[in-house]
């Protein structure tokens, strides 16, 4: 297996990842934007070095996670980032997560931010208990989100002071 910093030439292998993931209908509430979209964050993630990490097995992306700073989605501030993660159905239970969380976390001190923030479905205790061992807290409830295929599910907020990782 291969840990990396994603680069544009990923967009393929990453763009099926998170369109498999979706495909559950369990972890993740919206497919991918199209590819060209996607194509524009990974230039600018590429650019700035962006904390965004990928796990390759046999040429093929299995697992991703990012640390997106606070301007890209939607905040007044680059100090704060957000975490986003998604692992293939087939390599999960690996410790593929653990180790790629380990590297976000290094590198999003590196990158400047000082507080992440995530949000984890209330039912995948899996992830819940992985961020929980990286010093993650609960710090309140959103709202329900509804599925495509009709499922309900209310998401945790989670965050970490890096100043104290």
């Amino acid at each position: 297996m291969e840990i990396r910093r994603i680069c544009p030439d990923d967009l393929d292998g990453f763009w099926e990842l998170w369109q498999g993931v979706y495909d559950e209908g369990v972890y993740l509430r919206s497919p991918p934007p199209p590819k060209d979209k996607i194509e524009v964050v990974l230039n600018r993630i590429t650019k700035q070095q962006i904390p965004q990490f990928i796990a390759i097995v046999d040429k093929k992306v299995v697992a991703s996670i990012e640390a997106f700073p606070g301007t890209m989605c939607g905040m007044d501030t680059d100090e704060i980032g957000f975490v986003g993660a998604q692992v293939h159905a087939d390599f999960r239970g690996q410790g593929i997560a653990k180790r790629l969380l380990e590297i976000v976390l290094m590198d999003s001190q590196r990158f400047g931010l000082k507080e992440l923030r995530l949000d984890v479905y209330k039912s995948n205790v899996v992830a819940q208990k992985l961020y929980e061992k990286f010093g993650f807290k609960y710090t309140g409830l959103n709202n329900e989100v509804i599925f495509e295929s009709g499922r309900k599910e209310t998401s945790l907020n989670m965050s970490l002071s890096l100043a104290q990782a």
